[in-house]
């Protein structure tokens, strides 16, 4: 992906979010050019990992996908789109932090693992850590919202999670599900 493609992509990331009012200086001062490289996979197992697809599947898949998923309910049942669109931009951000590229030669022509974790970021699941980013750069959410951020985190064998969960963070879920389907069929 070329710098010009990843800048513009920026740039429509942070435009969109604050078209729905929110306030993103904090947020792109603190990890805006982290996010414009950011990768969305960690391995080359999917058309997902790689310099600039972080922003570029969270725009252009994952959102379109929750928005569609939004829009097959009844209209009395849909989640507001606003807050639809929020928590898709926002719930995976601290990947923009958590995952650096992969210096085990090894690993990245073996097993086709381009990305890893930094050890130096907290040990806690990415949802969390992107719900705890955003909320330091003055961004809040409301219940809801917080569940849906960190929905992914959660193990589908959460009883509570899978049978609860509210269906703004059903969507969120299977959006993320979607996108990760549709990448491995390319």
């Amino acid at each position: 992906m070329t710098e010009e493609c990843k800048e513009h992509n920026l740039e429509l990331f942070f435009k969109k979010l604050n078209q729905l009012g929110i306030e993103t200086s904090m947020l792109n001062e603190l990890i805006g050019d982290k996010l414009k490289d950011c990768s969305f996979a960690m391995n080359n197992s999917t058309s997902l990992c790689g310099d600039g697809t972080f922003i570029e599947t969270i725009l252009k898949t994952l959102t379109p996908f929750a928005v569609q998923l939004n829009n097959m309910f009844p209209e009395e049942m849909r989640v507001e789109q606003n807050t639809l669109v929020k928590v898709c931009l926002l719930h995976q951000i601290a990947k923009a932090v958590r995952l650096v590229k992969n210096d085990n030669s090894w690993e990245v022509e073996k097993r086709g693992i381009f990305y890893t974790y930094d050890k130096s970021q907290p040990s806690i699941r990415t949802g969390l850590h992107s719900l705890i980013i955003a909320q330091n750069c003055g961004i809040n959410f409301t219940a809801e919202e917080a569940e849906a951020m960190t929905v992914n985190d959660r193990d589908l064998t959460d009883e509570q999670s899978r049978w609860h969960s509210s269906l703004l963070s059903s969507i969120v879920r299977q959006a993320s599900e979607m996108t990760y389907l549709k990448s491995t069929l390319k």
